[in-house]
């Protein structure tokens, strides 16, 4: 992974959106315990999260205590919570700084588009994870009404994103991934029902990846912790794009006519404040994606899946 180093290391923001107990400040936790020094063995050249505000540290700490002391995950976030790290990197005897990052962990009940708090985020970030629970996502028809709030605010925010051209990430973080088996069959599933915002992301032509994350609590030595694998993964492809992509100008796109004039005729505000009409019109398109996929879901038999061994929601 290509993550360049300025001379002023950039500072990005990044929204972070899901229901409530979807798994964000988990997921969050387990990043920085992954690359945290204390958990690297070899940190040559090695990235970890550093972070000097201690309340932040307290607050991380607070989670990883918790863990320990009740084998259970953190209760839900019930406030925004801003939380501030660099990014480094140790090169022989130097410790150079990539970059700088705040992640914004907002209750999932924040996250509407007519929150004055939740547009200025907006306009002020850098990227945004989007948070969808897996295991939900395959066992749970229920949760298809869930799906289609966050369909819309990711829709909403990638609007904004393709009218004022910002330079912009989404990573899609599928959560609790260690409750199903990921096999060919739930891949596939997955993908279907991701279908209507990945269709959407596609007509926009706006950068994003998928990511599968799975941070069990395990117990060791008779000491309960999150085993976090490989779950800084879509943190630091986030910002690897943030820190070497230059913006992209809509002049630059391609012009498909069908496709194109669909989206211009959309996409006309003229101010900050014509995000709700963006909003509006955006969800109306995203519905008509979407009313395709679900009707095909609602009459195509889920079968059930048996959770791997030692595994627990994340």
């Amino acid at each position: 992974m290509n993550l360049a180093i300025a001379t002023t290391p950039k500072t990005f923001s990044l929204l972070s959106i899901g229901q409530r107990g979807v798994g964000k400040t988990v997921f969050l936790a387990g990043s920085y315990t992954e690359l945290h020094p204390d958990s690297q063995v070899d940190r040559t050249q090695q990235l970890w999260f550093d972070c000097e505000d201690e309340e932040v540290q307290a607050n991380l700490e607070n989670i990883k205590n918790h863990v320990a002391r009740t084998n259970l995950y953190p209760p839900p976030t019930i406030k925004i919570t801003n939380f501030d790290f660099s990014l480094k990197r140790q090169l022989r005897s130097d410790i150079e700084t990539v970059c700088n990052f705040r992640w914004w962990d907002i209750p999932g009940e924040s996250c509407n588009i007519h929150n004055p708090d939740f547009q200025d985020m907006i306009f002020t970030s850098n990227g945004c994870c989007v948070f969808i629970n897996a295991h939900a996502l395959i066992e749970d028809k229920d949760y298809l009404s869930v799906l289609e709030d966050i369909y819309n605010q990711v829709a909403a925010i990638a609007s904004v994103v393709y009218k004022y051209s910002l330079e912009y990430g989404f990573a899609l973080i599928l959560t609790k991934c260690d409750l199903i088996e990921l096999n060919s069959t739930t891949q596939a599933q997955i993908d279907q029902r991701l279908q209507p915002i990945i269709t959407y992301l596609d007509l926009l032509r706006l950068t994003y990846q998928k990511f599968y994350s799975a941070i069990p609590i395990v117990t060791v030595n008779g000491v309960s912790r999150l085993k976090a694998s490989g779950a800084a993964s879509p943190l630091l492809w986030l910002l690897s794009h943030l820190n070497n992509s230059e913006p992209l100008l809509q002049e630059d796109l391609p012009n498909e006519p069908s496709k194109q004039s669909l989206i211009s005729h959309i996409l006309q505000p003229k101010n900050r404040n014509d995000i709700l009409l963006i909003y509006s019109l955006s969800a109306i398109l995203l519905a008509a994606i979407a009313a395709i996929f679900l009707a095909f879901y609602s009459f195509t038999p889920t079968p059930q899946q048996t959770p791997a061994t030692e595994q627990q929601s994340s």
